[in-house]
């Protein structure tokens, strides 16, 4: 009762690595399957076997070599291929696969065609260092670590389905475009095996868009695709020559029909001069085979016309197309993505429900999986997940109570501009919890939430002063600050409301308290008294209540009071009434007050000190 209230309700997000059995297992836009390589050594053999079925029954395709290794067998062009073959690698990392030569030939290998590598551990490594590329990344274990809480083989194998679906259809077409131009560069990279049309885009698009964590294409990926793009290019400019060669050999023949035609006009002038008949004649004849050449030359130039305009139309529809076809990409891209947050927001609405409504009796398994939402939320930056993480050290929600981890929470969720953050660092530096009490500092928070017009702010500025001389042991000026206080918000909420009700009852409770530790009982029992009568439900209330009715010899009124609530939640702060009495207790202990009862309502309640 002594800290400023602290209210940690309010909805959180999800976590998919912590409910994996609650997600549909993801298809590829074309329906296949994601190929997992497990690597393991021969002594890991039964469980490489298990894991195999598992994944199987998961919905991925497994790629796992049984054949042992011997001499002057090519196996490393055998587990290359698969390998190459597989969208993600899964290293069973054991004692024997991280001093096995071929397992980590095949970590290299993996790394070197800019495969993912997931780690699994599944028994102790006992002092044996992984291989040199696994030393850095996070491992799933699959049996029961000390060091990593709800660790074995189920939870790891949902951490592994979790992290295989991650980025599943690009991963899928990095190692399509990857087989490509594997077969082109063995090939001598023949022209023919390049991409074209459309593909160029789609795969340009893919290299685009890589997600975040996810491999860097290959050099090989990116000299494929370039020299795709330049052989593109070639062909197109190659049609542009073949157009303007044909256009010029049409204004040549042009030229040549009109010079040929002068040339006539000037002999049938040179030729008058002779017989007009044999003239005429062989003019005619003349005339009649230019003009039969030129209207062969003609028919010839309308034909090239013909082509190179079906050519063009030919072009003008395929761009069309591929323009068709970019838009049918785009399109399933936004529907795969509105899929993905309709499945997001799903899981966000069950971890919703789930710290909407925590109890102080919520069985472990739920609260596990409410912190398991929490935290997947956090990870992904969602900032009412990372408040309430705080919340949940602060009261001890599902782990160990831890004041300054609770406050490392709250800080990171001020830092992306929460109010209700800013309250929580503002109180936690007020109480002393988790840092070092700091009135500067509480003030400090309070007024940025304050500013972004979070209303608790606003009351807890106001009783600072009063908290402020209640922990220095001024009593007498606690209570003086305190009855101020509830005046005036008692005035303000009757001239708004009309009559004094639910805030006035609150601060009633607050009073009471400075009463008690002020040592003026009658004054606690008649405030008390009417902060119940005005919010007669209110479990803080009636906390206070009996206190002040203990502390002025009421002993049966009291302890039925204290123990009319056991097991019930308070509202205010979402502690166990135990919870809450067990505090008051130690802060009246810590201010020189004690009464006989207390050690019987603690014994009744089943309250240690």
């Amino acid at each position: 009762m002594a800290d400023i209230a602290h209210d940690v309700s309010g909805p959180a997000t999800a976590e998919p690595a912590g409910i994996t059995q609650q997600v549909k297992q993801p298809a590829s836009s074309d329906g296949g399957k994601l190929r997992v390589f497990i690597s393991y050594s021969r002594d890991d053999l039964d469980f490489a076997d298990q894991l195999d079925a598992a994944l199987n029954a998961c919905g991925f395709e497994c790629l796992i070599d049984r054949h042992g290794i011997s001499g002057g067998e090519d196996w490393k062009r055998r587990l290359g291929n698969l390998i190459s073959e597989a969208d993600t690698v899964v290293f069973v990392l054991s004692p024997s696969s991280a001093g096995s030569p071929i397992c980590v030939w095949e970590v290299e290998e993996a790394k070197r065609l800019n495969k993912r590598i997931l780690p699994i551990v599944w028994r102790p490594l006992g002092g044996v260092s992984p291989p040199q590329p696994l030393q850095d990344r996070n491992y799933i274990f699959f049996y029961n670590e000390p060091k990593v809480p709800g660790s074995g083989f189920g939870t790891g194998l949902a951490g592994l389905v979790a992290a295989l679906n991650t980025d599943f259809d690009w991963l899928r077409e990095h190692t399509r475009y990857l087989q490509r131009a594997m077969e082109w560069d063995a090939a001598g990279r023949q022209t023919d095996r390049l991409l074209s049309g459309n593909d160029i885009l789609e795969a340009k698009a893919w290299v685009s868009r890589r997600p975040k964590g996810a491999p860097e294409p290959t050099a090989l990926h990116l000299d494929f695709i370039r020299a795709s793009e330049e052989e593109a290019a070639a062909r197109l400019s190659e049609q542009r020559k073949q157009l303007e060669a044909m256009a010029a050999v049409q204004a040549e023949r042009e030229t040549a029909l009109h010079d040929r035609e002068e040339a006539l006009k000037q002999r049938a002038r040179v030729a008058r001069v002779r017989n007009i008949a044999l003239v005429a004649v062989s003019g005619l004849a003349v005339v009649s085979l230019l003009l039969a050449v030129a209207g062969w030359q003609l028919q010839q130039a309308a034909q090239q016309q013909r082509i190179a305009a079906e050519e063009q139309r030919a072009f003008a529809e395929q761009q069309e197309k591929t323009a068709q076809e970019q838009r049918k990409l785009a399109e399933q891209q936004r529907k795969t993505a509105e899929e993905q947050r309709q499945q997001a927001d799903e899981i966000l609405g069950r971890a919703t429900t789930i710290v909407a409504n925590l109890q102080g009796r919520m069985d472990s398994k739920t609260k596990q999986e409410a912190l398991a939402l929490l935290r997947a939320g956090a990870e992904h930056g969602d900032v009412t997940s990372i408040k309430n993480l705080g919340a949940a050290y602060e009261r001890g929600f599902g782990v160990p109570q831890d004041y300054v981890k609770a406050r490392e929470w709250y800080e990171k969720a001020a830092a992306k501009d929460d109010a209700s953050a800013m309250y929580d660092l503002g109180i936690i530096y007020a109480n002393g919890q988790g840092a070092a009490q700091d009135y500067a500092k509480a003030r400090e928070w309070l007024e940025k939430a304050a500013a972004k017009g979070d209303t608790k702010a606003k009351t807890a500025l106001e009783r600072l002063p009063s908290h402020e001389a209640e922990t220095a042991g001024r009593y007498d000026e606690a209570l003086r600050l305190e009855e101020a206080l509830a005046a005036k918000v008692e005035a303000e909420e009757t001239k708004r409301d009309g009559r004094p009700g639910t805030e006035t009852a609150l601060e009633l409770s607050a009073l009471t308290w400075d009463a008690l530790l002020a040592k003026e009982f009658p004054k606690a029992l008649t405030v008390a008294d009417r902060a119940h009568a005005l919010l007669p439900d209110s479990l803080a209330i009636d906390a206070t209540r009996a206190h002040a009715l203990m502390f002025m010899g009421h002993d049966e009124e009291a302890k039925a009071l204290y123990l009319a609530h056991k097991g019930e939640v308070i509202k205010q702060n979402n502690w166990l009434w135990e919870q809450n009495v067990a505090e008051d207790f130690a802060e009246f202990r810590k201010a020189g007050l004690t009464n006989p009862m207390m050690a019987d309502i603690e014994k009744e309640l089943g309250i240690s000190r």
